[in-house]
C-alpha cells in the first residue's frame, strides 16, 4: 500500500478497528520496522509511560496550557493504540473480533473493588 492508499485509509469517517490494523501492516512494511513482538511490548510499555507523564502535565497544567497539554496526551495514547495494533498483526490476532468477545464475556462478569487505602 503506497502512502497516498495509507492516508486515504486515515481519512474514514468511521476508521474500523480492521482499517487500523490494515494500516499499522502497511505502515510497518513500508517503514521495514522490527515485528519482533516481545521488543514492541517492551516499546509500548514505554508509550505508556509517556502517556502517565503527559497526563500528569495535563493535571497540573494551567487553564492557558490545557489544550495542548491534552492534545499532547492524546498523540501518546495514539501511540499506545499503535502498539495494541501492532501487536495483534504480529501475533496474527483479528483485534475487532478479539474485542468483540471479550466485552460480550465483560457484560456478565462482576468484579471485586479493590480497596487502595
Amino acid at each position: 500500500m503506497n502512502r497516498s492508499a495509507m492516508l486515504e485509509l486515515l481519512s474514514k469517517e468511521h476508521l474500523a478497528l480492521d482499517d487500523m490494523q490494515q494500516f499499522h501492516h502497511a505502515l510497518d512494511e513500508a517503514k521495514n520496522f522490527d515485528p519482533d513482538f516481545v521488543k514492541n511490548v517492551g516499546y509500548m510499555v514505554a508509550e505508556i509511560g509517556e502517556a502517565v507523564q503527559a497526563y500528569r502535565a495535563l493535571d497540573r497544567a494551567a487553564t492557558s496550557e490545557k489544550a495542548a497539554a491534552q492534545i499532547h496526551l492524546g498523540e501518546e495514547l495514539a501511540d499506545c493504540l499503535a502498539y495494541v495494533l501492532k501487536l495483534a498483526n504480529y501475533a496474527e490476532v483479528d483485534l475487532r473480533a478479539a474485542y468483540v468477545r471479550k466485552m460480550a464475556r465483560n457484560v456478565d462478569r462482576t468484579w471485586e473493588k479493590i480497596d487502595t487505602k
